[in-house]
């Protein structure tokens, strides 16, 4: 595993902070003749802050979303598709033999150059 630098360990611990994020009325933020009463639906961050930061999209967006609570649509985003690690190999003599076996190699063209390369190269085994 390679070495996380001192610097990024760091910041992984402890993240730089945004400032609060701001609503602007649209009234105030585009000038037009039609006054409106309504906010904007999504919060507005100043650009300095946007640009100044180290964090990544979707930090940023999880510290703007307005409800704690993920919607549906998210759901399967967030799933784990395999959570048992290290029973991949179940060995099988088998499906071992019907997959990398002499035999199966020699049937395909592909399989048979796989053995000249085997044979080519001085391997002892030239397959299963």
């Amino acid at each position: 595993m390679p070495r996380i630098p001192p610097s990024l360990a760091r910041l992984l611990t402890r993240p730089p902070t945004l400032p609060a994020a701001t609503v602007i009325p649209r009234a105030a933020s585009a000038p037009s003749s039609f006054q409106s009463s309504l906010t904007p639906l999504r919060p507005f961050l100043p650009a300095s802050a946007a640009s100044t930061s180290l964090l990544p999209l979707t930090s940023l967006v999880s510290r703007l979303t307005l409800t704690p609570n993920l919607p549906s649509l998210f759901a399967p985003v967030l799933q784990v598709r395999h959570n048992t690690k290290g029973q991949e190999y179940q060995p099988s003599q088998r499906k071992r033999k019907r997959k990398h076996g002499f035999l199966t190699r020699k049937r395909s063209v592909n399989g048979r150059k796989m053995l000249a390369r085997r044979r080519a190269k001085g391997r002892l085994y030239l397959s299963h």
